[in-house]
């Protein structure tokens, strides 16, 4: 019989869940989307055709770089888009719905 469980080896070789920075907005597009461990909608981008939650946003670069750091070492991937007081982080929501209200 097989285990699910990783061992932490095993997760070690694998590396950090992916983040994409989104330099234009024409890269992404809002919305909302549902997702399976919520009851309400909640704000999200559509990248490539994947939706990603907003998860926080900060002010300097260093901090986000150490807040995707730590999502992405922990299996979340990401995305980074600019505002006008500095940067959304956006985490992957692989069993959203698109919220059509």
């Amino acid at each position: 019989m097989f285990s699910s469980i990783e061992s932490e080896s095993t997760k070690l070789q694998r590396g950090p869940a992916p983040t994409k920075i989104i330099q234009s907005q024409s890269q992404y597009r809002t919305c909302q989307i549902k997702v399976p461990d919520l009851e309400k909608p909640v704000p999200a981008v559509c990248v490539d055709q994947e939706y990603y939650s907003f998860f926080k946003a900060v002010e300097t670069a260093d901090k986000t770089l150490e807040i995707v750091a730590k999502l992405g070492n922990g299996g979340d991937s990401t995305v980074i888009t600019k505002t006008p007081k500095g940067y959304a982080i956006w985490v992957k929501e692989p069993n959203a719905e698109p919220h059509r209200p």
